[in-house]
């Protein structure tokens, strides 16, 4: 997928992070204080459709920093809400607005080889558009995440399995 660098891509990324990096900081346990911010480099997402679910892949590029770890997730929900996302990200942090989201204690951390990658499987989704996003973001750069450009999936119907984007 392409990076994305629009305001409203980091703040969705940063909303949803918000409490990933809360249970990140106690799964982590991390020190305190932490130097300079880290650069964090977006995830590779690739998304496949198997029948009513997703297949998520998040590859964590980062090379693990013991003093701001960072990590990174995925977030898929109903494509028709994307103007809603770009316009207020934090909707995603509603009850009920996201399809599927990266469990906080469950996501992809950096490694010392920067290659981590964990694959997601969703619920069974209702047959329609999909929109997923990926996120990388450290403990220091919460408000501002690296992002994916969202990739639009279809789920079922005569379409099923067809995939927009990179």
């Amino acid at each position: 997928m392409q990076t994305g660098t629009s305001r409203g891509m980091k703040r969705l990324a940063g909303g949803a992070a918000l409490a990933a990096a809360a249970a990140a900081t106690v799964a982590m346990t991390m020190p305190a204080t932490a130097s300079a911010a880290t650069e964090v480099q977006p995830p590779t997402v690739v998304t496949a459709v198997d029948g009513s679910t997703l297949d998520i892949t998040v590859t964590n590029p980062n090379v693990l920093n013991l003093l701001d770890a960072q990590s990174c997730g995925a977030v898929a929900f109903d494509a028709t809400k994307l103007p809603a996302v770009l316009a207020d990200p934090t909707v995603v942090l509603e009850p009920g607005f996201v399809a599927w989201a990266t469990n906080p204690i469950e996501r992809v951390l950096a490694n010392a080889t920067g290659d981590a990658v964990k694959t997601f499987t969703t619920p069974e989704l209702p047959d329609g558009a999909y929109a997923v996003l990926g996120e990388c973001l450290s403990l220091t750069t919460v408000a501002n995440p690296q992002t994916t450009m969202p990739q639009i999936v279809l789920v079922g119907g005569p379409l099923g399995g067809v995939q927009f984007g990179s």
